[in-house]
């Protein structure tokens, strides 16, 4: 390593000499505040693009002989009635059909081996318009009635077409659907 001596010393002037503008310690700190500002705004645009949209499914149980609606009991709110619905398996790769006959077993206690129709997709957005979620909706006809299965503990509640989209209307992934139902 060669030694260090005034022949190959490089001049560095003072940061404030004459004719240049006087930068303070309080200016640097800010250029480093806003560039911190602008890579935490870089990272939180990465990180909503990085995330995955939520698969939901829900299924609208149709009893044909007495035109009614099967709803649940909320697990929050016993007194608040909601259609069936779950998250698809995403690390499985689960299939919304699979998905849909699952919570029917799991959380309603209904056995289906079919689906006997698909109401359509629905796209749920946030506030600035990105696409969070789809919510795959689907019917049964006069399913078969389990007496035990997981979640149990959940009321079951047959109801009117009427009563269901009252119990409904601020619910716009449940209420839009039940207007699509067909009851043949």
């Amino acid at each position: 390593m060669a030694a260090a001596t005034l022949e190959n010393a490089h001049y560095i002037p003072p940061v404030n000499t004459i004719g240049t503008p006087v930068v303070t310690n309080d200016a640097v700190q800010e250029k480093k505040k806003k560039k911190g500002k602008k890579d935490k705004k870089k990272k939180k645009q990465v990180n909503e693009e990085d995330k995955a949209i939520r698969e939901a499914v829900g299924v609208i149980v149709i009893d044909s002989n007495t035109k009614k609606i099967l709803m649940l009991a909320s697990r929050k709110d016993e007194n608040i009635l909601v259609l069936p619905r779950d998250d698809c398996n995403v690390d499985q790769q689960e299939h919304p059909e699979k998905a849909a006959i699952r919570l029917l077993h799991d959380k309603a206690g209904i056995e289906a081996h079919y689906l006997a129709k698909r109401l359509g997709c629905f796209s749920e957005s946030n506030k600035k318009g990105r696409v969070v979620a789809h919510h795959w909706m689907y019917e049964v006809h006069n399913p078969i009635l389990l007496d035990d299965w997981p979640e149990s503990n959940r009321k079951r509640v047959w109801m009117t077409h009427e009563e269901d989209l009252k119990a409904s209307e601020n619910k716009r992934m449940a209420r839009v659907p039940l207007q699509k139902v067909n009851f043949e």
